[in-house]
């Protein structure tokens, strides 16, 4: 197996990551003809997803926001293997870091941050470039691979650029051991959390949604101050990001006020541009637990 994944790696993944830009878009756009017209990829939960988060919208104009987002996430997929043999110098002029003062300023205090975020655009990018100029010492807190051989290349090349890779179980530990330190901690705002009975449940896209609690636990309990990151595109193949402050005094919110504020900021980003997000997630596939409370206001159209 591990020769395999060897022969595949350095013998198919890396020489087409080396491919220049533009045959690699060349090669998007046969991507997003074969996946979206022929193979079909995930469609029927793509427009389902859209259907439940826009209702209002024309079946027209939500199967126009799919076929924009099947072309985008070809490039995602294209760009994340691009990452593999990419400079710091070439992530930092297509992945540009808008507003790094909003850290640099927690950073100035003292203090670590919280960042979430979502699968939104070219997020393996910004995994990449996040660490460019803000000062925090980046962890990525993430859910590991099943391929080992493939989990350590990926892990090898976030820390050769800057970031920490911390698989979610280690989490806990990892804050034991560095209570002093001054860490900038990356959640996935919008993964689907593995316990329905544990998650914060509230309104996100017109449904009712489990949101996992972690970050807004870990916030509270160790006061580290949380903000959103939001991935704009510029043209193709360049995007900038941005942040934004949800909490600086975790310690005097109320429950739930945390998640409810970073979701609702993913909620907002998605809205105004829903062609970046990751629509062929599964994200609304756990059952609510009976007698669980659904947390916000109840859209008109729910």
């Amino acid at each position: 197996m591990k020769l395999f994944s060897t022969l595949f790696y350095y013998g198919l993944v890396i020489p087409f990551s080396s491919l220049p830009y533009r045959l690699l878009y060349f090669i998007s756009d046969i991507m997003y003809m074969l996946i979206y017209y022929v193979i079909g990829y995930r469609k029927k939960v793509v427009m389902q997803n859209l259907q439940r988060s826009f209702p209002i919208n024309s079946k027209i104009e939500n199967k126009r926001i799919a076929k924009k987002f099947y072309r985008q996430f070809c490039d995602t997929l294209i760009e994340g293997i691009k990452g593999l043999t990419m400079s710091r110098e070439a992530i930092h002029e297509r992945m540009y870091n808008r507003n790094p003062e909003v850290l640099n300023k927690y950073f100035d205090q003292g203090k670590s941050v919280i960042i979430t975020t979502g699968h939104y655009y070219s997020w393996e990018w910004w995994f990449l470039g996040i660490d460019m100029p803000v000062r925090h010492k980046i962890v990525l807190i993430y859910k590991e691979l099943s391929n080992s051989y493939l989990e350590e290349k990926l892990k090898y090349i976030r820390s050769s650029f800057g970031v920490t890779p911390l698989p979610f179980q280690n989490v806990r530990e990892f804050f034991k051991e560095q209570e002093n330190g001054t860490f900038g901690y990356i959640f996935g705002s919008d993964q689907a959390p593995h316990n329905a009975n544990k998650a914060y449940w509230m309104w996100f896209l017109n449904q009712e949604t489990p949101v996992a609690f972690g970050a807004e636990k870990f916030a509270v309990e160790k006061d580290i101050p949380v903000v959103f990151c939001r991935i704009n595109k510029i043209r193709r193949g360049y995007y900038e990001f941005e942040y934004v402050d949800i909490e600086s005094n975790p310690t005097k919110t109320t429950y739930g006020e945390i998640t409810s504020k970073y979701t609702k900021a993913l909620e907002e980003t998605i809205t105004n541009d829903p062609v970046g997000w990751l629509w062929t997630h599964k994200r609304w596939k756990r059952e609510k637990p009976e007698g669980m409370k659904v947390h916000g206001e109840k859209p008109i159209e729910a």
